[in-house]
């Protein structure tokens, strides 16, 4: 009879687990748990990773220069470049929310591309509160996501304001497409 029990118990708790697991599954893969992980990951814990700097240049949509030369490519995104339609519109944007500012910049996996740009996150104060930079570009049509491993920290975010810029037909969506 305790045999009986005791396999009756250990096939409840091994039911039990895998109902569980099922469950923690399906919250990762179904977004549901994305905005707390997202915020989560927005305040980085490696201070190495992260640093506070000027902006002395503008490239283009996607690209900044720093006071010390250094240049940075925004991660998770991609701006039209200088004779492509809304290129003007990204550059002058893009000066408008950081150039000669003090930003944060956060790392992902890579330290740099292979034009030996900075990738970053990037977020600056706007009228009182932090705004992701990356976020913001795509969000309001300034930029297309460009998902590229092993950088995918925001991936799943980045694509739902990628879809929503073009759903409201906003930025490049609505004059270059």
């Amino acid at each position: 009879m305790d045999k009986e029990i005791n396999l009756k118990a250990t096939i409840i708790a091994g039911v039990f687990v895998v109902l569980v697991a099922l469950i923690l599954g399906w919250i990762a893969t179904s977004g549901l748990g994305e905005k707390f992980i997202t915020r989560q990951e927005q305040t980085n814990e490696a201070g190495d990773d992260v640093e506070s700097v000027t902006i002395s240049k503008i490239i283009d949509g996607d690209t900044i220069e720093l006071v010390d030369k250094r240049r940075v490519r925004y991660i998770g995104l991609s701006s039209p470049k200088k004779d492509q339609c809304y290129a003007k519109e990204a550059f002058l944007k893009n000066q408008e929310l950081v150039l000669n500012k003090t930003v944060r910049l956060e790392k992902d996996a890579s330290n740099r591309n292979k034009n030996g740009h900075l990738l970053r996150y990037v977020y600056a104060e706007i009228n009182g509160e932090e705004v992701f930079i990356n976020d913001f570009l795509i969000r309001r049509g300034f930029s297309r996501v460009l998902n590229t491993p092993p950088d995918l920290k925001f991936e799943h975010q980045f694509n739902q304001a990628a879809d929503d810029a073009q759903f409201q037909n906003r930025g490049l969506w609505a004059n270059c497409y």
